[in-house]
């Protein structure tokens, strides 16, 4: 009954909004950039210190990109063509920067600092090249970097744990390994602080406003060009965004279609967005339709086979006349933990895109900023 319930609410979520007959494919992956769990040393330093980084694949395997997961991505998608003759193209939503560490420790945890990505791929000699693969990608029509945030955590709700949470001596053990991501120590919740743009009092606000901006300034910086797509990670945004998203040059954003979203002082507000949606300031909307997350465990156990999951997304999407934008995250493609993580994830990539071009050799594969573009046109 469950299944059936599922496959009606997928067919009915994708009724409203914008549609075309063409068979449009899109692929967008979260948290490029972030730090995450440092090396392998730190992820069995933490779970012996009773960090529960066993518990989702995000605190098991996933570190920062290397040059290698880069290289290896970019491989595979250069093997397959469309029917224009286009690879199948990522849309990275990249994080600007992480905190650091060291600072804040050397201050006891008092205050917060951030870390531009620049100086943190210096500590990392086995992703020295990672900002000069993401322009080579951009290059390529492979791989296209949008805007996901300036750093993955929310920084007062960090530092609050880090300062007086009872179960702060486990994450400040996280810090002083240069990771971050686990939500519980020795069976101590922690609340959610990957939410970086979800603030808690209504006076947190303006504070995220200048966190855009500063997002906005690096990814310029990095790319050469401003960003046009955006996402939030891990929680939603406030409404008050839009126009900083707005400022940096963001015309795109990736929603959820319904979306419940923070007022602040506790409020919430809701709202439907559909694809080809226009907010106030002429921003156009863009909703995930598939989910492909291939090394993921924990709450997607009942999914046995994600190639046969995400390919029943497609053609429900294809049926409505939708395009297909599957969300598939980084932590299925790096391989610094884990190098089996990372064959496992391309792997099943490689047999997803094998069966879509089998299944539907009509199908173009564009970026996020590519389908924006053609809705709007």
């Amino acid at each position: 009954m469950g299944g059936i319930k599922e496959n009606l609410r997928r067919n009915i979520s994708n009724i409203p909004g914008w549609r075309t007959n063409r068979k449009i494919l899109v692929i967008e992956s979260d948290d490029w950039g972030s730090v995450r769990i440092r090396d392998k040393a730190a992820y069995t330093a933490l779970k012996n210190k009773g960090l529960n980084v066993d518990s989702i694949h995000y605190d098991s395997v996933e570190s920062l990109e290397s040059n290698e997961d880069l290289e290896m991505l970019f491989d595979l998608l250069q093997s397959f063509k469309d029917k224009n003759g286009k690879h199948p193209v990522f849309t990275p939503m990249c994080i600007m920067g992480n905190p650091d560490f060291e600072k804040i420790k050397a201050i006891d945890y008092q205050q917060y600092y951030f870390q531009p990505l620049h100086e943190t791929l210096k500590e990392f000699p086995n992703s020295n090249r990672v900002l000069e693969l993401w322009k080579k990608g951009f290059e390529q029509n492979i791989f296209v970097p949008e805007i996901h945030g300036r750093e993955h955590f929310n920084v007062r709700r960090y530092m609050k744990i880090l300062h007086s949470h009872e179960g702060k001596e486990g994450l400040r053990y996280a810090l002083e390994h240069h990771s971050a991501g686990p939500s519980a120590y020795k069976g101590i919740d922690y609340p959610n602080y990957l939410g970086a743009l979800h603030p808690e009092p209504k006076d947190e606000i303006p504070e995220l406003h200048r966190h855009v901006l500063e997002a906005g300034k690096l990814f310029k910086e990095y790319m050469g060009y401003q960003p046009r797509v955006f996402i939030a990670p891990n929680a939603e945004e406030p409404k008050e965004l839009e126009s900083s998203l707005n400022e940096i040059g963001v015309k795109y954003l990736t929603r959820s279609k319904k979306r419940i979203y923070p007022l602040g002082d506790g409020q919430f507000a809701k709202e439907w967005n559909f694809v080809g949606q226009r907010n106030e300031l002429d921003q156009t909307i863009l909703n995930r339709n598939a989910f492909f997350e291939p090394v993921c465990f924990g709450e997607h156990e009942h999914i046995t086979d994600w190639v046969e999951s995400c390919s029943k997304e497609i053609e429900t999407a294809f049926r409505w006349k939708k395009p297909a934008v599957i969300s598939s995250h980084r932590v299925n493609y790096v391989g610094s933990i884990s190098p089996e993580n990372r064959e496992k994830g391309l792997k099943e990539l490689k047999r997803l895109l094998t069966q879509v071009l089998k299944k539907w050799p009509e199908v173009e594969f564009m970026s996020s900023y590519e389908l924006g573009q053609v809705i709007r046109s």
